[in-house]
């Protein structure tokens, strides 16, 4: 048999630890790689005011053992969404996407909700 890329990361790909200036990201691996071993997980942002005007943004590139990332470098106030890829010799599986964008925010401000 021949190897394929991996399956998209499980998840729900949960958002937890939101900050003005972070937050932190949290998945499972595939249930299959493809048939060959996961070399990295990519991690992608998107502003949610430039969806239509902007692509994926990349934020990191993790080891294959690392199913959580803290994302740094955000904007206070601004929406983003967040997706997962695995990634293997034969290259890059589909996305696991946040379904809803999440503000960076204080946590400690009570005036500044946001619905995700």
């Amino acid at each position: 048999m021949y190897a394929d890329v991996p399956g998209a990361p499980r998840g729900p790909l949960a958002v937890s630890d939101v900050l003005r200036n972070s937050m932190t990201l949290t998945w499972q691996p595939p249930l299959t790689d493809g048939e060959s071993p996961i070399t990295a997980y990519i991690v992608e942002r998107q502003d949610a005011a430039d969806r239509r005007l902007t692509g994926w943004t990349r934020v990191d590139r993790l080891r294959p053992h690392v199913y959580s990332h803290t994302v740094p470098h955000l904007i206070e106030g601004h929406r983003y969404f967040y997706r997962v890829i695995a990634e293997n010799e034969r290259g890059r599986g589909p996305p696991l996407e946040t379904r809803n964008p999440v503000e960076a925010k204080s946590p400690f401000c009570k005036f500044n909700q946001s619905i995700s």
